[in-house]
């Protein structure tokens, strides 16, 4: 979750254009109604071709009273003061994706209850974005040189996206943002990177070594090694003649994209009628494999798995708990085999479709050569544990002014 939004923040600085993705409809139509009043332009320049862009302006208002927001902080989360400036970034990305929900700019100045949840989700996110902070503070871990070095050619990079300083400085604007928080988001991504290393890539203080995860996927019991056939639903839906005309020379990416959204664009009864169709090549596939048949090309016959298709020997590798999110059905399946054995039985799966499953031995040579990815899948659930322990431990201590914002306090 943490990783995802450092990648976001890191494409959108050094982007052309994307930190403009920050803004959004609604708050832009905020920001210019509250900044109409500033607006000089008569209505014969307005209804010209080149209209004057009314940029947000960054102010807080409580009880109708503007606060001075310089080095103005909001909250305190962890021992770390949130400034008005960083707040306010946080606020309109969260404002952007509160209109994905669905909920509107009026739920928000209307129902106190609904912004105070907004304001929670706020302080959510930028918990979010604090772990690594944490992280780093806990375990004395410091940014040097040569981070350093890495921060100042990611915030050249932003600024050589566009054309000059002016243009740079108004997508900033854009975006709720200032140059120091833009800075402080590049800081905090190389952060997250250095804890990471330090913390639970290989060799880290949560990392698994490497001999205890060779035990680990040696034991039948705790790791799987399978391969499968995999028939979806949508596997023998007809097209329309102008995607047939072409589906013979499509790439299996293709072709299942092609086959999915005609399964999609089907109401409730034909999409029934579609599965059983599968099922009956599913079961017709099962059948070959139980006669002795090569089950590799068998994959390559019936299977519609992309990563099986590509290196259908390699074959998928399941820890018993599930870090790799496979379908259950199709976990449980693979347990109750023996290595070497295959089902003989469909499995199905109300998302997927159809499964054949084989399981295998652990392949020795595969798991040296991807020893690292391997750990970095089995760690997950376990970085993602610590990451949520740290979170949830961090306290907020809130400005005097918090119980009194409202919807139009921050502009």
């Amino acid at each position: 979750m943490l990783k995802k939004m450092m990648a976001v923040l890191l494409a959108m600085a050094i982007c052309t254009g994307s930190m403009a993705g920050c803004s959004n409809k609604k708050s832009n139509k905020k920001d210019k109604e509250k900044n109409s009043s500033e607006t000089t332009a008569n209505e014969d320049e307005a209804a010209g071709p080149e209209q004057q862009e009314v940029l947000p302006v960054a102010s807080l208002t409580v009880d109708g009273e503007k606060i001075d927001t310089t080095d103005y902080v909001m909250c305190n989360i962890g021992g770390i003061d949130i400034t008005f400036d960083e707040f306010r970034f946080y606020y309109f990305q969260a404002l952007s994706q509160y209109e994905q929900f669905g909920i509107d700019e009026k739920a928000l100045r209307d129902n106190k209850e609904t912004y105070q949840q907004f304001l929670e989700y706020v302080i959510s996110s930028i918990k979010n974005e604090l772990v690594t902070d944490k992280l780093a503070a806990d375990h004395n871990i410091e940014l040097d040189d040569e981070d350093q070095k890495v921060i100042d050619g990611n915030v050249k990079k932003s600024k050589e996206s566009y054309a000059n300083e002016e243009e740079f400085e108004k997508e900033i604007q854009r975006s709720h943002l200032t140059y120091d928080v833009l800075v402080k988001m590049f800081v905090r991504a190389q952060t997250y990177n250095k804890v990471m290393s330090a913390l639970f890539e290989k060799g880290g203080e949560y990392a698994t070594t490497e001999e205890d995860f060779l035990k680990l996927v040696n034991d039948p019991k705790e790791y799987a090694h399978e391969v499968h056939i995999m028939v979806p639903f949508y596997a023998q839906v007809e097209l329309d003649d102008s995607t047939a005309a072409t589906y013979d020379d499509m790439t299996l990416s293709q072709k299942i994209s092609a086959k999915n959204s005609a399964y999609n664009a089907l109401d409730a009864d034909a999409k029934t009628a579609a599965a059983e169709k599968a099922k009956t090549v599913a079961e017709e596939a099962l059948q070959r494999v139980k006669d002795g048949e090569d089950f590799s090309k068998l994959i390559e016959e019936y299977g519609w798995d992309i990563e099986l298709d590509e290196n259908p020997g390699n074959g998928y590798y399941m820890r018993r708990d599930n870090t790799g999110g496979f379908p259950k059905a199709l976990l449980d399946e693979t347990f109750s085999l023996e290595p070497g054995q295959v089902s003989d039985k469909l499995v199905e799966d109300g998302t997927y479709g159809y499964f054949i499953v084989k399981r295998l031995e652990p392949d020795a040579d595969y798991i040296k050569e991807n020893m690292d990815k391997m750990i970095a899948t089995n760690d997950q659930p376990k970085i993602q544990e610590k990451f949520t322990e740290t979170m949830d431990a961090m306290t907020v201590t809130y400005c005097s002014v918090w119980d009194k914002l409202t919807f139009d306090s921050i502009t």
